[in-house]
Formats: structure tokens, C-alpha cells, sequence
């Protein structure tokens, strides 16, 4: 009786710790897009990877178009961007970000400095 107690309690415990710990599908989105840019990246943004990894993650991208859908107002990607900030990989997300912009601006270089403030503005944050 009172394993099946300890087994009872720490089952809920760990329940209440996954609860806590899930990340929402804004997190998941973000955690999504650091991993595509990474291994584009990583395959010389050579678009290789990228295609290959939106043909495997079809279901998991349409749930992230939801989200982002109808959102281009500032206000409304302010408050996107307010609730990315508080997830767990988002300073990676940022990294990425700053990485694949760099290498934007070696392809347009005529845009170097809209770019560079752009990379300016994610640094600041």
C-alpha cells in the first residue's frame, strides 16, 4: 500500500513538472525556425537543408503559418515577438537570426545597411 502511495505521488509530481515545463507553440515555432536556419547554415545556405526539412515538418510548419497568420500589424508582432522572448531558446533564435543575416548581407551587399541596423535592433533586445 504504500508503494502504490509513492508511486501515486510521484506520478502526479511528475505530471505537474511536465505541465510546467510544456512549451507553447509559439516556443515550439521559434524552436523550429533556430533549427532550420542552423543547418541551412550548416549546408553553406545552400537551401538543401531547408527543403528538406519543411518536406519532414509539414504538419508542425501549418501550425506555426496559423499563428503568424493575419499578424502584420506592429502591435500585434510586438506581442509575438514580447512572448518569443520568454521562451527557453530564444537567445539561440537570436544567434541564428544575427547569423543568417550576415550571410543575407554578403549576397546584398546593396542592402549592407539596412541589415546592419536590423542586426543592430535584434542585438539591443
Amino acid at each position: 500500500m504504500k508503494n502504490l502511495k509513492l508511486i501515486a505521488v510521484l506520478g502526479l509530481g511528475f505530471m505537474t513538472i511536465q505541465s510546467c515545463t510544456k512549451q507553447s507553440e509559439l516556443c515550439d515555432c521559434t524552436d523550429m525556425a533556430t533549427e532550420m536556419m542552423k543547418g541551412d547554415r550548416e549546408h553553406n545556405f545552400d537551401g538543401t537543408f531547408q527543403k528538406k526539412y519543411m518536406e519532414e515538418h509539414k504538419a508542425e510548419e501549418a501550425k506555426c503559418k496559423k499563428i503568424y497568420e493575419g499578424k502584420e500589424d506592429k502591435a500585434s508582432q510586438e506581442k509575438l515577438r514580447k512572448e518569443m522572448k520568454e521562451c527557453s531558446g530564444y537567445g539561440e533564435f537570436k544567434e541564428e537570426t544575427i547569423k543568417s543575416m550576415e550571410n543575407l548581407k554578403k549576397q546584398m551587399p546593396e542592402l549592407s545597411k539596412e541589415i546592419d541596423e536590423s542586426i543592430k535592433q535584434i542585438k539591443a533586445e
